[in-house]
This record gives structure tokens, C-alpha cells and sequence, in this order.
């Protein structure tokens, strides 16, 4: 026990000082501590550690996806869903089937085989391309399809992983049976996720204490995984379901004590759970093992990336025929961003020990992790720029700044107002901490009039953003509306159309600009 927490305490300092590096530098936190991984691991630093899968799909795994996902806008994914779930379910597919042919072909791997590791090299990493992603300014819909697609493909890709792995162990595949084995392993994941969300969130209603709060969410996470396996669904689905559900239906209902401490918690979490996980995968690397598979490890790379690319183009080309088409560029990247990680890896050494071919899928994985998230990881950034995006001017950082500065004061101020109702406040205290808030709105506004008013493209281009922030809400008032029964379907249908067709109008202007 002693050595195993000295061990521990080793990999969180060499983490520390990673992070504080990396800052300086400003590369990537996770691709850095992949690349201090691999150089503590080539110096023989640390005693030689084993990733084990068990540990990252049934402990970390959890910790991260929940993090992820309670952040979701679900509003935004809702409105964003066509093109994630293209992405997500036939998108995956193809990815696999595609991927799989070119390894079948290129490695000479029976079509089991080459089926299996194309669904290991499916996955994507979450948290790589999240921080990435937010690293550099992107317009806010294409985050958003690159967080949530990212997010579910997971999901996706674990679900197709199992069943293939199934039928390589029979020894043959029935259709029939695989494709009601795929049904259940999504639909008993997506249900019970949502039981162990909607559940959670009730009883989250029910109380003030944050520290409560922070605890059901914990058992959330880790309860709606476990059912999840236990019904034999998705226990991935399960958790990215029950984040959702939580951080929609549970989330009005908690005081702004609670979301935060929420947020730092799972924050802190996260940042913990990434920085063993991506140390722990520099440290698997052998550079002699690479070298000596560098021919498979070409043919996976040839495989996702060709894979991600018939799964992309033609499936985002199809968002032409509706209001929100997915630009081109946005689609180049979502291609380039294809990064792997420690589920891909967690996954691949997960395969049974008697599996034909198991230690050429192994380096072909590490290999391709590797690669992904050095060699792309750390160009993303770049390609962004490239493309156009990423670039913040003097004028539109005052204007954030401001709107940001004006944002926090008011939810302030609506706090103190909810305070004083509550009676917890004097009346004197009250006064003067509200005075100071309406002193710092004021001063924000007139410095928004003041730049708006000089630069005109700035003016419009805010006017824009609020304006589609409007249509949004003017949207879901409308589906509550119905809901309630306030509004029938039908009526709802033609003033949706309306609204969806303004919204076009401000997607199409923004591209163009």
C-alpha cells in the first residue's frame, strides 16, 4: 500500500508540474502529459504501470462522460441534432464498416477481426476534443456538434464494439440476433439512464444542501453505469443519458451555491481522472514495439481517417437539403479532429487474452493514439486558424468582456433580489450591494452603446447573436406550450417553421460573413 501511494503521489507531482509547463508553453494539458509520459517512461523514472481497461471503462470512464455531459446545453443539442446524430449512429457505422474493409484489405485480417479493431478505432476521445475545441474560438454551433457528437459517439461506438466482439467469440454472425442485441444494449442504455437521471433529479429538488447535491450526482454517475450493465445495456449510454437528464431537468431546481459547487467538483474530478489517465498513456508506449508495427499502425491511421471521412461528407452533405446546413470547412475539421484516447486503448486491452491477432491490434492502437493526439492534437489549433476561425479582434474581446461583466452582474443582482424576498437580508445591506450592481450594469452598457455604436459590423453582429438567442427561447416556449396544451400540435408546426426559417436566415448571414 505504501509503495502503490508513493507511486501515486510521483504521478500527480510529474502531473502538477506538466500542467504548470504546459501553461507556460501553451500546448494542450492532455497532449503534454502524453509526451511527458512518454519521456518519464524512456527514462525509467517510474516503476512500470499497466493501464488497466477495467479501471478506466468502470471507474474513470464514468467521471469523465458524467462531466461532460451534465455540462451539455441540451437546448443547444436539440437544435444542433440532426447533424450530431447523423454523426453518431450511421456515422459511426460506416466509420466501422469502412475502416474495417480497408484493414481486412491492407492487414490481411479476417472480417471479424478487422470489424472489431475499425469499432475500437471508432471511438473517439471526448475530453481531447472538448479542450481542443475550446482552446480556440469556434462558432458556438460548431462546438457544439463537435462536443455532443463526441460525446454520444462513444456511446455509439461501445455499443458496436460489444456485439462484434460477441460474434468474433461464437464464431460466426447472425444478423438477426445482432441487430436485437444492438436495440437492447441502446434502448436498456438510454432507459436507464434517463430512470437514474429523472429519479436523481427529484430528489435533488428536495434539498439546499450542496453537498447532498454533490453526492447524488456521484451516485448518478455511478448508479446509472452500474444498471446500465446490469440490464445488459449501454453503460455509456447510461451515464451521457443521466448527465443529460440532470443537467436539464435537475438543474433549474438547484440554488447557485449548488451549481457551483457541482461544477467544481466534477471540474476537479475530471482534471484529476485526465491527468493519470493521459500520463498513464505515454507511459504504455515502446517505442521498439511501434517501430516494429509501424506498417499496421499506417494502415490504422489510413483506416480511421478514411473511415471519418465517408462518414462526414456524405452524411453532413444531406444537412444541405434542410435550414442549417453544416458549412464545408466546419466539416474538414470535424475530420482532422478525429482524435483517439485512452478508451480506444482501454478497449483494445480489454480484448481476451486468446484473441487471434489481439497484440498487432494492440500496437495498432497505441500507435494510433499516439499519433492522433500529438500530430493532430496539437496542429488543431492551427487548422482552425487556417480555416478562418479562432481569431478574436480587439473590438469583439471589449465586447465579450463587457457582455460578460454585464451577464454577472445581473444574475447578482437577481440573487440579492431572491435574498432580500427570502427576508435574510437588512434592508440597509441590500441597498448599498444592489447600488453597486446597477453601478457596474451601467457602466457595462454604456460601454457596449459606446463601442456598438462606432463599429457598426460589431453592432449588427450582436444584434444577430441576441436575436437568434430569442428565436431559441421563442421555440421552446412553443414546445412547452404544446406540452401543456396550451397550443396544438398543428399550430405550433406553422410558427415553428417560422421561426426555423429566421434562423436559417442569421445561419446562412453568419456564413456568409
Amino acid at each position: 500500500m505504501h509503495q502503490t501511494l508513493t507511486v501515486v503521489l510521483e504521478i500527480l507531482l510529474i502531473a502538477a508540474a506538466v500542467g504548470i509547463a504546459a501553461k507556460r508553453i501553451r500546448m494542450h494539458y492532455n497532449i503534454a502529459l502524453v509526451l511527458a509520459g512518454v519521456a518519464v517512461g524512456a527514462v525509467k523514472i517510474l516503476p512500470s504501470i499497466a493501464l488497466d481497461p477495467h479501471i478506466v471503462l468502470q471507474i474513470f470512464l464514468p467521471i469523465l462522460l458524467f462531466e461532460a455531459s451534465i455540462s451539455t446545453d441540451v437546448r443547444r443539442l436539440r437544435d444542433n441534432l440532426t447533424p450530431v446524430a447523423l454523426l453518431a449512429v450511421p456515422g459511426m457505422l460506416i466509420t466501422v464498416f469502412a475502416a474495417g474493409l480497408v484493414l481486412a484489405a491492407g492487414l490481411a485480417l479476417d472480417w471479424g477481426t478487422a470489424l472489431l479493431l475499425g469499432a475500437i478505432l471508432a471511438t473517439t476521445d471526448t475530453i481531447a476534443v472538448i479542450a481542443s475545441i475550446r482552446k480556440v474560438r469556434v462558432p458556438a454551433r460548431l462546438e457544439t456538434i463537435v462536443e455532443n457528437e463526441s460525446l454520444l459517439n462513444d456511446g455509439t461506438a461501445l455499443v458496436a464494439f460489444s456485439v462484434i466482439l460477441e460474434a468474433v467469440q461464437r464464431g460466426h454472425f447472425d444478423p438477426k440476433r445482432g441487430l436485437v442485441e444492438l436495440v437492447w444494449v441502446t434502448v436498456g442504455g438510454l432507459g436507464a439512464g434517463a430512470v437514474v437521471g429523472y429519479v436523481a433529479s427529484q430528489l435533488m429538488s428536495r434539498t439546499n444542501d450542496h453537498l447532498v447535491e454533490i453526492m447524488l450526482t456521484v451516485l448518478v454517475a455511478y448508479g446509472a453505469s452500474l444498471l446500465g450493465e446490469a440490464i445488459h445495456g449501454s453503460p455509456v449510454l447510461a451515464v451521457v443519458t443521466a448527465g443529460l437528464v440532470v443537467g436539464s431537468l435537475g438543474w433549474k431546481d438547484l440554488s447557485a451555491t449548488g451549481k457551483v459547487a457541482i461544477r467544481s467538483f466534477w471540474e476537479v474530478a475530471a482534471f484529476g481522472v485526465n491527468s493519470v489517465v493521459f500520463l498513464l498513456i505515454g507511459l504504455q508506449v515502446d517505442f521498439q514495439e511501434l517501430w516494429a508495427g509501424r506498417a499496421g499502425i499506417g494502415w490504422g491511421l489510413l483506416a480511421l481517417t478514411l473511415g471519418r471521412a465517408l462518414a462526414v461528407y456524405p452524411l453532413l452533405a444531406l444537412t444541405r437539403l434542410g435550414r442549417a446546413p453544416v458549412p464545408l470547412r466546419w466539416q474538414h475539421l470535424l475530420v482532422w479532429g478525429n482524435l483517439k484516447g485512452s478508451l480506444s486503448m482501454a478497449l483494445v486491452l480489454s480484448l481476451p487474452a486468446d484473441l487471434p491477432h489481439r497484440d498487432l491490434l494492440v500496437v495498432i492502437v497505441f500507435g494510433c493514439t499516439i499519433v492522433t493526439l500529438t500530430v493532430q492534437g496539437l496542429s488543431l489549433g492551427r487548422v482552425i486558424r487556417w480555416m478562418g476561425m479562432g481569431r478574436l479582434g480587439e473590438t469583439e474581446r471589449r465586447v465579450e468582456h463587457e457582455r460578460g461583466r454585464l451577464l454577472a452582474a445581473r444574475a447578482g443582482q437577481a440573487e440579492l433580489d431572491r435574498l432580500q424576498h427570502m427576508g435574510v437580508l437588512p434592508l440597509g445591506v441590500f441597498q448599498r450591494m444592489r447600488a453597486a450592481y446597477q453601478g457596474v450594469v451601467a457602466r457595462s452598457e454604456r460601454s457596449l452603446q459606446d463601442i456598438l455604436a462606432i463599429h457598426t459590423h460589431e453592432e449588427t453582429r450582436y444584434s444577430e447573436t441576441v436575436r437568434r438567442h430569442l428565436l431559441v427561447v421563442e421555440k421552446s416556449a412553443l414546445r412547452d406550450a404544446v406540452a401543456s396544451g396550451i397550443v396544438s400540435e398543428e399550430v405550433a408546426s406553422e410558427l415553428g417553421a417560422g421561426i426555423d426559417k429566421q434562423l436559417a436566415q442569421i445561419v446562412e448571414r453568419e456564413q456568409e460573413g
